[in-house]
């Protein structure tokens, strides 16, 4: 192989149906693309509706839970006398919402008024 070979031109020739069908590829992948992303984004916007849902079951829990610990004949100055919570680590109850004032641990339902919420003992406080 001589220089000249090396400098001669190299061209290849494409037809313009070739680069249309190429083309034609190319859309129908960006189609396909386009639409599962779309059924992506559907189901995200599902799942942060389901979220929103229960949330607000949350939140509607957290008011009857703030209602029964103002109504509740068992809480006497803010904290539940009706329970006592022996091991409130094993519960997820941190310390700041103990009371240990008389050798018993009793929950502070002023500041975690959720125990309220299904408590079997509630009862309305007598006028």
């Amino acid at each position: 192989m001589s220089i000249e070979d090396n400098l001669r031109p190299s061209v290849m020739l494409i037809s313009p149906s070739d680069i249309e069908e190429d083309i034609k590829k190319l859309q129908d992948k960006l189609k396909s693309h386009e639409e599962l992303e779309l059924n992506d984004i559907t189901k995200l916007k599902e799942d942060a509706q389901k979220l929103w849902d229960f949330v607000s079951w949350l939140k509607v829990a957290q008011v009857q839970g703030v209602w029964k610990s103002k109504t509740c004949r068992h809480s006497i100055n803010g904290r539940c006398n009706a329970w006592n919570i022996s091991d409130p680590e094993k519960i997820g109850l941190t310390p700041d919402k103990i009371d240990e004032s008389d050798n018993s641990k009793r929950v502070i339902v002023d500041k975690f008024p959720n125990l309220c919420v299904a408590c079997p003992l509630y009862e309305a406080k007598r006028s």
